[in-house]
């Protein structure tokens, strides 16, 4: 199941065609709820759609990423609390951190789990200095501030 969700794109998708479906059975008389719940797969489909816009890369190299002054972001396709930090970053600072999808590879799973006590818990943002979760406004906001201070030279 983690293998099959580990694609960014893939919840956003599953979201779109089901809600076709429920517009559809909509359209062919089987009652207005059916147009609710198109709505609402539809606004959730367009809430996961930025984490589509996210290039995961190899966790072999977030350690000369940090070495080299930028940050490291492990994060998972579904979270909701990585899709936040996604859309609040915005388009211009998404693209500055190192993005490592912890469902791809099982080495940035055991990362996250060595800095979390055994818990996968993301997004973790990760720094020369050290690393935290972001969870609640104080973190998205001090992720997002490392994040655009980050100076990678790749």
């Amino acid at each position: 199941m983690r293998q099959l969700f580990s694609k960014p794109w893939l919840l956003p998708a599953l979201m779109l065609l089901v809600g076709a479906l429920f517009a559809y059975w909509g359209l062919i008389g089987r009652g207005p709820l059916n147009y609710v719940a198109a709505a609402i797969l539809l606004f959730f489909a367009l809430r996961f759609v930025s984490t589509t816009q996210v290039q995961s890369r190899p966790v072999a190299g977030a350690d000369e990423h940090l070495a080299n002054g930028g940050v490291v972001v492990f994060w998972r396709p579904g979270c909701q609390f990585c899709a936040r930090l996604i859309r609040e970053l915005g388009s211009d600072s998404r693209y500055i951190p190192y993005w490592v999808n912890i469902w791809d590879e099982p080495e940035a799973a055991a990362r996250v789990r060595h800095y979390h006590q055994g818990n996968e818990t993301v997004p973790t943002v990760v720094t020369a200095d050290g690393h935290f979760v972001a969870k609640d406004a104080e973190t998205y906001d001090r992720a997002k501030a490392v994040i655009r201070r980050a100076t990678p030279v790749d």
